[in-house]
């Protein structure tokens, strides 16, 4: 869960990016809730794919042709 200091700086960037306008702190902190719980579920997902032996493809440097 993300925590509040997190949700308010979303907030306020978002009420920034609009103009600041009045009586949208509501809706700007349901939408910076959203965004910062999708960050930490994307976070999240990142970390556990990270397992050097789940790694696809060569390790190897491919090597010039030597034709």
């Amino acid at each position: 869960m993300p925590n509040e200091h997190e949700i308010s700086e979303l907030a306020y960037y978002l009420w920034v990016s609009e103009g600041k306008p009045s009586g949208q702190s509501d809706r700007h902190w349901k939408i910076a809730t959203k965004m910062a719980r999708e960050q930490e579920d994307r976070h999240i997902t990142s970390k556990s794919s990270t397992d050097p032996s789940e790694a696809k493809g060569t390790t190897e440097p491919a090597q010039p042709d030597q034709t």
